[in-house]
């Protein structure tokens, strides 16, 4: 594996360290670096040479390097507004949640962050205490917690991510209608087929 340069700390500036672990924060993308190889330099693997000569395998580095600079926007932003990783995350989870009618629990978030119960709590402590989420009984199963986020949290989220969509929209609107459905098709069926190989991961299964 090809070496991997990680930038140095700014001297005087201190680490960041996630709440939840204490561990430091590095490159949000370090897993999916175009410096970043999985096989030895000059390796001839007959398998991976077939995924190299698939139909589509350069624009999966493409999506890539889009998936990279919208961590580093949102790594960027996040720390202004003094957000750890897994609040965005789960402030973003719960959004969605609510444009789609869904409603967001612990368990829901839990499973959506990949994080144990106890990191889970200590996410929805922090941004209950920070004004950003509420938590409440559910009306239907008082036993069951619902959580959603608060007008703060709306306007927190529009102050960090409409810098970032005002540069995208005037790209988007070069292209047709008909372009911009055929792209929306296939990123939804390329995502779903990242939740399959999630899936399959957890359970072994991955081929």
């Amino acid at each position: 594996m090809s070496s991997v340069h990680h930038p140095s700390h700014p001297e005087g500036i201190p680490v960041p360290r996630e709440p939840e672990t204490g561990a430091p924060i590095g490159p949000p993308d370090i897993a999916w670096s175009e410096d970043v190889r999985f096989e030895p330099e000059g390796a001839d693997d007959p398998a991976r040479s077939a995924l190299r000569s698939s139909p589509g395998f350069e624009l999966l580095f493409l999506l890539q390097r889009f998936t990279n600079e919208a961590d580093r926007y949102a790594e960027t932003v996040r720390r202004m507004h003094g957000l750890a990783r897994n609040d965005v995350h789960a402030l973003n989870a719960v959004m969605e949640a609510e444009r789609q009618g869904e409603t967001a629990t612990p368990g829901a978030l839990r499973e959506r962050l990949v994080l144990s119960s106890a990191a889970m709590t200590s996410v929805i402590d922090r941004l209950e205490a920070s004004g950003h989420l509420e938590r409440r009984h559910s009306l239907e199963d008082r036993r069951q917690i619902e959580v959603s986020p608060t007008p703060s949290a709306r306007e927190t989220g529009r102050e960090m991510f409409d810098p970032m969509v005002q540069h995208m929209l005037p790209v988007l609107a070069e292209y047709t209608p008909e372009q911009l459905w055929l792209v929306t098709g296939m990123i939804n069926r390329l995502t779903q087929a990242i939740t399959e190989a999630r899936i399959d991961a957890a359970h072994g299964q991955a081929h």
